[in-house]
């Protein structure tokens, strides 16, 4: 081999080598964005020893019919970052984090391992609203459909349930990878 076939391999092992160091990254960063802006509505990607969904149901409807506060409370500042300043959620004055409280029922939308390369609206057990079945039913979650359901759901799909919206393509991205990496 002479010199530039030799240069020539070791630029091509190089970048990639580079390419799948990055891509690593992402995926670990995809991690962590997905569990900073996804997991509070939709639980873990990776396996777990939790409930399936038919106690997952069965959790909600005996939740539903309680007479008594039932669901979990969640502090504000878990949806808001904080000021800078005060350690408070933006726009709320200090120590007002200790009162403000939102309740809501966990996971709220359908579970996501496995989304990618699954057709739409099917995860057994979840009610999905009749404007998303009536639009995207069937319809197969992939790199394009994913970017432009985070973007905007209720933009796409009005009077959908899910009302996050991605204005960062590079987050988008990262998450979309993540996903992808965790098949069924």
């Amino acid at each position: 081999m002479n010199g530039i076939t030799r240069s020539a391999a070791l630029l091509a092992a190089l970048t990639m080598g580079g390419s799948a160091v990055a891509q690593d990254d992402d995926l670990a960063q995809g991690e962590k964005l997905y569990v900073r802006e996804c997991k509070i509505c939709h639980g873990m990607v990776t396996p777990s020893s939790g409930l399936g969904p038919s106690q997952q149901r069965a959790v909600r409807l005996a939740m539903q019919q309680s007479l008594g506060p039932t669901m979990w409370d969640l502090p504000v500042q878990m949806i808001s970052g904080p000021t800078v300043s005060t350690g408070t959620p933006a726009g709320l004055g200090e120590g007002a984090h200790k009162s403000v409280l939102i309740a809501f029922a966990p996971p709220y939308g359908p579970h996501l391992r496995g989304v990618y390369g699954r057709p739409a609206g099917t995860v057994s057990g979840f009610d999905y609203s009749s404007a998303f079945l009536k639009a995207l039913k069937g319809m197969e979650w992939n790199d394009a459909t994913l970017d432009v359901w985070i973007t905007g759901p209720q933009k796409w799909v009005p009077g959908v349930y899910m009302y996050y919206k991605q204005p960062d393509p590079e987050v988008r991205r990262k998450i979309i990878l993540y996903l992808k990496a965790n098949p069924e």
